[in-house]
């Protein structure tokens, strides 16, 4: 029995049964699911208390910036980052045309801006509070956006259900970044494509500086590690504002340096610790990058090499994927179902 005005249905997560709703709840014969302004909400409990660290994280992130909700803004800053972050050009997203779409890790609903407004039915997931914010942000762009407060690894749709999957730098706060890609890619169906994007392994002092900062900023409460972390965004721009230019003549092979020119800013940021600074996003969005990179518990880094041999243990097509500053930005095809 469909119990919402949509294509795809929602079931338990655990069990892949049939829900009936009372407006309150979705039911099933083991378990039941609050429901919140049309949004039912599949992750009342997280036992990872990493886990419940990064969902956290991100509902206050979310919540409290209006990062990519301003239509000139987004179509001028933002969407041009989002568009190279995904591998694809402004022309190509035509191919999201007429499909049924999920994205897992909607955040605010920024991303989803980019392929949103031309499905034939949209759908997003996020495990954070910020599912109820995509609602205010995209209600003016996708007619009917259907949201849930979902775990990437629980979705509450039938396997092989959807025409495309996508995910914008997700899989990597996860407890396992490959086992969170698997568990989407089950949703989608045979000769669906799924495009994501997965944070890259950095240089030797990048990985340790990183970590380390991690360490002192991830068990903080989110708005005092956004005031922890100016300092960082504070250097970035004092760096770009010195408007210099340092040559490295030769590889550093032992700390993964390449050779080259850079900005002194640049090189801080490439191999020894992240301080972002952009000046068309202003401060408080270069310091929200800066929090986005430190404050989650979960923040996996993977090779290329990794990827594909995922991508070959599930059968996919590799369309491509493209090496970005930070990460990679994948495109893929299923060929066949996953177990």
């Amino acid at each position: 029995m469909e119990i919402f005005n949509q294509k795809i249905q929602w079931v338990d997560p655990i069990t892949n049964e049939t829900l009936n709703s009372d407006g309150h709840y979705l039911v099933s014969n083991h378990s039941s699911y609050s429901i919140s302004n049309g949004i039912p909400n599949f992750v009342d409990n997280v036992n990872d208390q990493t886990q419940k660290q990064v969902q956290e994280s991100f509902g206050e992130k979310w919540t409290q910036s209006d990062f990519g909700q301003n239509d000139a803004e987004f179509e001028e800053k933002i969407k041009p980052v989002y568009l190279e972050m995904m591998g694809l050009e402004e022309s190509d997203l035509d191919i999201f045309n007429n499909k049924i779409i999920l994205e897992v890790g909607i955040g605010s609903g920024s991303s989803s801006r980019l392929w949103g407004p031309q499905a034939k039915e949209f759908h997003g997931v996020d495990i954070s509070k910020a599912i109820y914010r995509v609602q205010t942000n995209l209600k003016k762009l996708i007619p009917n956006p259907i949201l849930s407060q979902a775990d990437i690894n629980k979705l509450p749709y039938l396997d092989e259900s959807f025409d495309v999957v996508v995910s914008n730098g997700v899989f990597h706060h996860t407890p396992d970044t490959k086992l969170a890609l698997k568990n989407s890619l089950k949703k989608l169906k045979i000769g669906g494509f799924c495009i994501f994007y997965i944070y890259k392994t950095k240089s030797p002092i990048r990985e340790f500086s990183d970590d380390y900062i991690r360490s002192k900023i991830s068990d903080l409460h989110y708005d005092n590690a956004w005031e922890k972390i100016k300092p960082l965004t504070d250097f970035g721009k004092l760096l770009h504002e010195k408007n210099t230019q340092i040559t490295i003549p030769f590889d550093i092979e032992l700390l993964g340096i390449k050779k080259g020119t850079y900005d002194l800013q640049r090189f801080f940021y490439d191999y020894f610790f992240k301080c972002f600074w952009k000046d068309s996003w202003g401060y408080d969005y270069s310091n929200l990058v800066n929090v986005d990179w430190y404050h989650p518990k979960y923040c996996w880094r993977h090779s290329k090499d990794e990827i594909q041999s995922w991508c070959a243990e599930f059968n996919l097509d590799i369309k491509y994927i493209k090496e970005l500053e930070s990460g990679y930005a994948c495109y893929v095809v299923k060929t066949s179902s996953i177990t």
